[in-house]
């Protein structure tokens, strides 16, 4: 069966950032894209939502090996109809970008994506605005960040990797950030917590080799996983971050679990959420 991916688009300038990601993200999933445009409270008219749509995906068609489906859909609670065309369709992934952080640097709360994100059950690629440079381009989703923290949410990001058909083209830096104070524990030796990390990591690593895909690891102390994460996009040139919408619980919860807006707000390249309930093709 072939996999889907749901790729909504609005008419503005998001649409640029979202479609060459979407095409990316498709190659590796060996899927169709299916656009899809939402008329809740928009003066455009039918007819031409339907002609600019479908211009859409004839230009993109051949990228994609020329599956590329489209429709136009009417709702007033737009979050709602893409989550059930997610899950009528099958989709394996949805990509969307999103809009610049408002007044409270919130980049997603609130909005679309961010239902889709909490009540879907489908990984989300998000596409931010630092990510413009990719507006026309053909680019492409090799090189990715995976952030963990040994919880069951963040190995199934490794889960879904390991799903990709196309899994053996990707490069993998798993990085874990150690808290200060763990990396402190009483009584341990010193480094003990990065080495714990370190083998647990390796093991991970050695799944995803095992597929094909170069994997390396890195474990860094730091207090603010969020700007770990982001240093390490830049260092590592990673094309995209892969990593969970929640932490585990406890002191990883407050770690790891509030990072991902952080992450999705600063980056400069897409990320690809998943949550404890999202659908592992």
């Amino acid at each position: 069966m072939t996999a889907t991916v749901l790729v909504p688009l609005d008419g503005s300038e998001k649409d640029g950032r979202a479609l060459p990601i979407a095409v990316a993200f498709a190659e590796l999933a060996h899927g169709a894209l299916h656009l899809i445009r939402v008329l809740d409270a928009s003066p455009l008219s039918r007819g031409d939502a339907e002609r600019t749509l479908r211009a859409v995906a004839e230009r993109i068609a051949p990228t994609v090996g020329g599956a590329a489906g489209w429709e136009v859909a009417d709702g007033p609670d737009v979050a709602a109809v893409l989550l059930r065309r997610a899950a009528e369709l099958d989709a394996d992934a949805v990509v969307m970008a999103t809009r610049a952080p408002g007044p409270v640097g919130r980049a997603v709360h609130g909005s679309v994506a961010d239902r889709v994100l909490r009540e879907g059950t489908r990984a989300v690629l998000l596409v931010p605005p630092g990510s413009q440079d990719v507006h026309g381009r053909r680019v492409q989703l090799r090189r990715a960040l995976v952030p963990l923290d040994g919880s069951a949410a963040a190995l199934a990001v490794v889960e879904l990797l390991l799903a990709l058909p196309r899994v053996g083209e990707l490069e993998l830096v798993l990085l874990e950030v150690v808290p200060p104070a763990r990396a402190r524990e009483r009584g341990s030796a010193p480094h003990a917590a990065a080495e714990r990390e370190e083998r647990r990591l390796e093991a991970v690593a050695g799944r995803l080799r095992a597929r094909g895909a170069r994997a390396e690891v890195r474990v860094v102390e730091g207090g603010d996983p969020a700007a770990v994460i982001g240093a390490a996009v830049r260092q590592e040139l990673a094309d995209f971050v892969a990593m969970t919408s929640r932490g585990a619980g406890g002191l990883a919860r407050a770690v790891l679990g509030s990072t991902a807006a952080s992450v999705l707000r600063a980056s400069d390249v897409p990320v690809l959420l998943v949550t404890p309930g999202t659908h592992i093709p």
